[in-house]
């Protein structure tokens, strides 16, 4: 493992997007309107990554994103629930009241998701893994260690 990166790990909306809609069904991944950047190798890799982090962390807000983006139709939606549910069970959830998040200077550029990440992150001392630039950005330049997913993707599985 890489000697910048933290213990555990909070893993951003758009993987968790992504986890869900592959345990649903991988063959949507790339046809699923919130996920068809992604292909069946990349929900692969990010599994494989998620592997060699203990514990995962989450917060309400990119939990609360995450039920509202994996919307598939028809009786995948509660597939989809099911899974979301799940996966809320496996991650431990940093609790972060908006009213901090939104203090956060992270806020006014990023948002309240963001924002709620980057105080979690710092509370906990764990790694960010993010395919937002953004983000990645941010957090870089804040110091806390962080994890792109296309920089991972793009050189293979170097964590």
């Amino acid at each position: 493992m890489n000697a910048g990166i933290a213990a555990g790990l909070l893993v951003d909306t758009n993987l968790l997007v992504l986890y869900a809609v592959g345990r649903v069904n991988r063959f949507r991944i790339e046809t699923f309107k919130r996920t068809r950047q992604y292909t069946i190798a990349d929900y692969d890799l990010l599994i494989d990554v998620l592997k060699e982090f203990q514990p995962l962390y989450t917060v309400a807000h990119v939990m609360a994103e995450v039920s509202n983006l994996t919307d598939l139709p028809g009786p995948e939606r509660l597939e989809a629930r099911r899974v979301v549910k799940e996966t809320i069970l496996l991650l431990e959830e940093v609790g972060i009241p908006s009213s901090q998040a939104a203090d956060d200077p992270l806020y006014n550029k990023l948002g309240l998701s963001d924002a709620a990440i980057c105080v979690a992150a710092r509370r906990r001392g764990c790694s960010v893994f993010t395919d937002d630039l953004d983000l990645y950005r941010f957090l870089s330049y804040d110091k806390i260690p962080v994890l792109n997913f296309t920089y991972i993707r793009a050189r293979g599985l170097e964590v």
